[in-house]
């Protein structure tokens, strides 16, 4: 009977040791919903550059100043986080190279898991247009 219990114990301690290693390891709900709202970032940056390609094709092939809307491209862009409400960045660094910056929570997963050209320090991922 003791050496069940003992058992039965060792099993269960076992288990919950699993459960927290996993835990750990995955990152758990909190990591989840972190990577989502960075999903969400990235997405909707995406989003944005498409918007800043066409506008420079409809406008003499030259990238915009801003991200002021126009009628021939798509207009229900989302410009700023939906969960901080901070402004997404843009910046046009030369006639050919644009940047779009967000704040990610975490963006080394950004960059493992999805877009290898984000600069960690300023949020930004860097574009080249080729008209």
């Amino acid at each position: 009977m003791q050496a069940d219990k003992i058992a039965q114990t060792a099993l269960a301690a076992l288990v919950a040791g699993l459960i927290v290693f996993g835990l750990l390891t995955v990152g758990g709900p909190g990591k989840g919903r972190m990577e989502k709202r960075d999903g969400t970032r990235l997405s909707d940056l995406q989003s944005l550059s498409i918007f800043v390609r066409c506008v420079a094709d409809t406008q003499d092939k030259t990238l915009p100043d801003t991200l002021a809307p126009v009628d021939t491209c798509q207009r229900d862009l989302r410009l700023a986080d939906p969960y901080t409400g901070e402004d997404y960045r843009y910046e046009r660094v030369s006639d050919t190279a644009y940047r779009l910056c967000a704040e990610f929570e975490d963006p080394d997963w950004i960059i493992e898991t999805r877009a290898a050209s984000l600069d960690r320090a300023t949020g930004c991922l860097q574009y080249t247009y080729t008209p």
